[in-house]
This record gives structure tokens, sequence and C-alpha cells, in this order.
């Protein structure tokens, strides 16, 4: 039998209610995305505020923000976390430094980092914790940097310490060109070494996956999964599967799963499963898993998959983008 493991698909949103969700103030007024009614459009307004840093806090110009579905459904009212209205929705975010709280020592202005927030990610400032924050090479684009930490270190996670995947282990993905999918298959092939098997809904979908190191790849829109994955593996199935789509799919991978398999249930594709609380009860788990992503994206070993960009006042068509299922990898929202 299978071994069942459900690391959540957003289980390091947790460093959200840590780090400030508060409008920031330098002066002058910048914009935001604000959600005022849900189930409606997003909209841009200035914001001005007063609030001063923290002594462990860091102020950031923001340079870019991802999309990640809990946005969408937060901004719907269909999200486990419901802020109150109005708000601005938004938590990984890429950026410059512009001011330091009085304890911080491990930062300076003009750093380049990527940060986990509370909400107020969909906007030009925001603060910071310096726990939720990471520097970033000079190298790495802001779009790149803001949508790494939820997709790769959950499938880093889930890996490293659900499955203890192993080099040479094979892997099903499926949903495998989306954001935590090519996540699972980047890392499942050019860290852990794993044979991965991409599935996904179409053809161009499923060419990116072998493009990020997918040996095969199966289009489940023409292919039943099932078969495919025992004529690939010769009838022994999998050793994992990495499952970010559940219901008729999930039945699927649990059939084609070897004995002794472990099978990583993420998310769901009608929406989300409750968050972890790693943050909390496992902190130094928390903060190796992003540690090591951020390592890996500096030494070059992982490739994130910016689908598209949209400037901020883009920011619903860029929802209606995810929303119709055109959207490849994860997409960042830009402060031009």
């Amino acid at each position: 039998m299978p071994k069942f493991v459900s690391p959540p698909e957003r289980l390091l949103r947790s460093a959200a209610s840590h780090a400030s969700a508060s409008s920031t103030s330098t002066g002058a007024a910048y914009r935001a995305a604000f959600c005022a009614q849900t189930n409606k459009p997003l909209v841009i307004k200035k914001v001005y505020d007063t609030k001063q840093l923290g002594p462990s806090e860091l102020r950031i110009r923001i340079r870019a923000c991802a999309i990640n579905f809990a946005d969408i459904l937060m901004c719907q009212g269909a999200y486990q976390e419901k802020p109150n209205l109005p708000f601005i929705p938004g938590t990984e975010i890429a950026g410059d430094i512009i001011e330091i709280g009085s304890n911080v020592t491990t930062f300076k202005k003009g750093d380049k980092v990527l940060a986990l927030v509370n909400l107020h990610g969909f906007a030009e400032q925001c603060i910071t914790d310096v726990d939720a924050t990471w520097k970033i090479p000079n190298t790495v684009s802001y779009a790149t940097a803001a949508t790494l930490v939820v997709s790769y270190a959950t499938a880093y996670m889930a890996f490293d310490r659900r499955a203890e995947l192993k080099k040479g282990e094979t892997v099903l993905v499926t949903a495998a060109a989306g954001g935590t999918g090519l996540a699972a298959v980047d890392l499942g092939a050019n860290v852990f070494g794993a044979n991965v098997i991409g599935a996904a809904g179409s053809a161009e979908k499923t060419a990116l996956a072998k493009v990020k190191g997918a040996m095969h790849a199966i289009n489940y829109r023409e292919q039943d999964i099932k078969t495919e994955v025992l004529s690939i593996t010769k009838r022994k199935g999998v050793d994992v599967v990495f499952d970010a789509v559940g219901g008729d799919t999930f039945e699927k991978c649990l059939r084609c799963t070897g004995f002794g398999g472990r099978l990583l249930t993420i998310g769901y594709a009608s929406g989300s499963i409750p968050k972890g609380s790693y943050r909390f009860k496992d902190p130094k788990l928390y903060k190796h898993s992003i540690d090591s992503v951020v390592r890996l994206l500096g030494e070059g070993k992982i490739h994130p998959h910016v689908g598209a960009s949209f400037p901020l006042n883009k920011i619903n068509e860029a929802f209606q983008f995810i929303k119709d299922r055109k959207s490849t990898g994860k997409i960042a929202i830009t402060m031009d």
C-alpha cells in the first residue's frame, strides 16, 4: 500500500501571520490594488499612511508580486482566511529595502530581497519582518524571485521531508505545468535526481514539463494516466506521486503507485486544502526549506518559470488569465 502524506499547497503562507500586513509610508503616496468587495474587480487606489517601522521590520519598495490561486480565492470570499474588507491581497513579493528597523543588522538599505507578507503584496510598498525576508542575487529578476517561495519550498519540503525522495526513483507529477507542479518537476529532476513523469492537460503544457526536466509526459486529456504510467514503468508503478489536482485524478494516481510508494497530496484544482503550520511547529524545517530553494536559485540549479507578467493596473486581467487556465508556471504582477 502507498504511504499517504499531505504537505498543504499553502503550507508556507503561515509566514504571513507574523509579517506585517500594515500599510506603509515614506512621506509619499503609492499605488495598491484593493479588494473592496468579494467577487468584484480589484480597484487601484493611492495609499497614504504614517506607520513607523518596528525594530525588526523592513520597508520594501515592491518590484513584483506573484499571484497564487489562494489570492484569487480570497478575493472571491472562498478561501479559509477571510480578511476584513477592504484589503490588499498578495503575499509573495520581491523588491528593494528602502528603510530598516533599529534592531536590524542582517540587511541594509538597497538590498535586493524576496519576502512573504500577510496581504499587501499587490502594492508599491510594504513592511516585512526580518524573519520572513531573504536576500537574492542581483542576477535574479524580481519577477522570478517573487514567484519562488510558495511553489518551490512547498515542493522541496514535500520531496525532502515527506517523501524522502531518492536519486533514481520515479515521480509522477500532476498539474505539471502549474506553479507548484513545475517546481516539483524542476526540483525532482534537477536537484533530487529522480525520473519525473509530468502529467498536464495540453500538448503545450506537457512540452513545458519536458523542458523543465520531465523524462516522460502524459497529456491526460488524450491519454489515460494509469495506462501510460504502467507502460512507462513496466507495470511497477511510480515510487512517489505529487498530486496537485485531486478528484478522479487522485484515484488514478493511487492505482499507478508502486508497492511502498508515497502519495503526496498537495492541493486540489477546485480550491485549496487548509494550510499547515510548519512555521510554528517546526520553524527549523520551515526555514531550512526556504533557505534551500533560495540557495539553489542563486546557484542556478533551479529555474522558476514565470509564465507571464502583468503591470499592476492590469491585475484583474491577470486574475482572469489564471481562471481561464491560460497560465503556465507562476504569474507575476510588476509595479512598472
